[in-house]
């Protein structure tokens, strides 16, 4: 379905283009998009600390 679209997705900017993709297709620059993956990637990785230190927990409690 993606190569029935109007107009064709490969003649859309920012698709499967050489340039990398920055400010106007995304509505960031490249320091915004930074900071929001690193913000996201933060996220990620506290979220699986918790649940790793909790799943040790719990071992340690079901071992005791």
């Amino acid at each position: 379905m993606v190569f029935l679209s109007n107009p064709q997705v490969w003649h859309l900017p920012g698709t499967w283009s050489e340039q990398p993709i920055d400010g106007p297709y995304l509505g960031m620059n490249s320091g915004q998009l930074s900071w929001v993956a690193a913000s996201i990637l933060l996220t990620f990785l506290i979220a699986l600390c918790v649940y790793i230190i909790e799943m040790r927990r719990s071992k340690r409690k079901r071992s005791s």
